[in-house]
This record gives C-alpha cells, structure tokens and sequence, in this order.
C-alpha cells in the first residue's frame, strides 16, 4: 500500500511539473564548442590555412517569452577555442600560441514539441544575427617569428535541437546541440562555423499565470 501512495504521489509531482509557464523568461547556458578549420587566406604571398582548434568552450544567456508552442528570445553567446596547429605554405608550424574567440547575437524562434515523456520537452529552433569573430596566432619556426591578427563582422545564422526537463514551476534544465555558422569572412577567407553542446538553465518570471 504505500508503495502504491508513493508511486501516486511520485506520478502526480511528475504530472505537475511538467506544465510549463506561458510569458517571460530567462536563461544561461554553457557547454562544449568544436570549431572547425575556418582559415584559408593569402597574407604578403603566403598562404595561411588548415587551422585546427583545441576542444574549446561557449557561455551565454537569452532572454524571452513563451507563447505555447511557440518562444521567441534573444540571445549572446560567447565561443572560444585554443589553436592547435596550422600551417603557412604547407608548413606545419611550431612553437604555437593563440585562439579563436567569437561573439554573437542571434534573434531566436522555438517551437516546443508535446512532452514525450513527462516533464520531458523537445524542441527546434533557428536564429539569425551577427557575430564578432577574433583570432591572433603566434608561430616560432619554420619562419621565424610570425603573427597572423584577423577580425570580422559578419551574418550568422544558427539552429538547434533540444529537450527541456521541466522540474517545476519557475524552473527548467535543458540540453541542446547548436549549429551556428557565419557568411564569408575577408580576413579568414573561409566562414566561420561551430559545433555546440550545451546544458542550461532556465527561470520563468511569470509564476502567477501557470497553467
């Protein structure tokens, strides 16, 4: 018998919390970045490519409202990333230092799937903005001291996957993959593209309306 009341009681919390709130709310998020090769560009004749990034990391917050099924935010994120190796005219070089930093801000519309499971809820979503992206690279040999410094403004686009686990009334955790990519950059020669995995958590401000 009591197994049975705690099951209920268990079903009926579940149940609850899996309601989420209608209105304004707010997020921050971090997680796992992997860039890939985003350089390919021709400075005093040589040729500078095949960069190739550390696991790096990204950090951010959005702020929105939910209109079941739809949410509507806006959203910066910050993206780093070590530089591991590149090569200048083919070369492979040594005794290297620098990174990979961006900074976005993405305009964002979400659709929010029935729970599968309760509280359990999938969604998609996609973005558009603009970024900032930075890289300063440092080498020591085969060429001597060499510096590379390159900065863009660009469009960026970005879409995403994801499930939110609604554990009550205010609060929410989610776990989403992001795609965000760039148009052209001048001083790259290639666009900019990132691979995100990311763990947040969500408040909801409207307490007073759930439903």
């Amino acid at each position: 018998m009591k197994k049975i009341v705690a099951a209920a009681l268990f079903m009926s919390g579940m149940a609850s919390a899996a309601t989420p709130i209608e209105g304004w709310y707010s997020t921050v998020f971090g997680g796992y970045a992997y860039l890939p090769n985003n350089l390919y560009i021709t400075r005093a004749d040589l040729l500078w490519n095949n960069a190739n990034y550390k696991s790096g990391f990204d950090a951010g917050g959005s702020f929105g409202f939910k209109s079941t099924p739809m949410r509507y935010e806006g959203e910066v994120t910050y993206i780093n990333a070590q530089l591991n190796r590149f090569k200048i005219d083919g070369f492979p070089q040594v005794g290297l230092k620098g990174l990979n930093q961006a900074t976005f801000g993405m305009a964002n519309v979400y659709y929010d799937f029935p729970p599968m499971i309760s509280p359990l809820e999938p969604y998609l979503g996609v973005g558009i903005g603009y970024g900032y992206i930075s890289s300063q690279f440092r080498t020591k040999a085969p060429l001597n001291l060499t510096l590379f410094d390159a900065h863009n403004s660009v469009f960026a686009y970005q879409g995403t996957a994801g499930l939110t686990y609604n554990f009550s009334e205010c609060y929410a955790l989610t776990v989403a993959y992001r795609y965000i990519a760039t148009t052209h950059m001048s001083d790259f020669g290639k666009i900019f593209q990132a691979n995100l995995g990311n763990v947040g958590v969500v408040y909801r401000f409207d307490g007073n309306i759930y439903k």
